[in-house]
């Protein structure tokens, strides 16, 4: 078992990806509430640590070649946020069968791992998703 940072980092990088994903290409500001919820700042202005390893994914995906973005905002977003070809390309590739967790899951035979990676994502499966992100993105090559 993983530690729940790492799950949450998988998360993370799933709802990052798939926000990406479903306006592509054209750009878009990501807000980082949206991938990790609502944050409150403490007394001194600072933002919670979930809120900060959320962002932490974000510059991770970036600096790792799977989304571009032109700026920070205040930590509170990213503008100009698109996913790479590198990104792309992986999440419309066909998912291999034995990505398949249950019965009720699309068949991957004709599935794309975008649409895989979103029914897990959609199942609160933090296991799956975290397989899937290690097999399709990180592990990919």
């Amino acid at each position: 078992m993983l530690d729940v940072h790492i799950d949450d980092f998988y998360m993370d990088c799933a709802t990052a990806l798939l926000t990406g994903f479903r306006s592509f290409p054209r750009q878009q500001t990501l807000f980082i509430e949206d991938i990790c919820g609502p944050d409150t700042v403490d007394e001194f202005g600072l933002h919670s640590p979930r809120h900060l390893a959320a962002l932490g994914t974000i510059q991770w995906l970036q600096d790792e070649g799977y989304i571009r973005f032109s700026g920070l905002n205040r930590q509170e977003s990213v503008d100009d946020f698109v996913l790479t070809s590198k990104a792309f390309t992986r999440l419309i590739a066909p998912a291999r069968p034995q990505s398949l967790r249950d019965s009720s899951a699309p068949d991957a035979g004709s599935t794309a791992v975008f649409q895989l990676l979103e029914y897990a994502r959609l199942q609160q499966d933090s296991t799956w998703v975290g397989e899937l992100i290690r097999d399709y993105l990180l592990l990919a090559g």
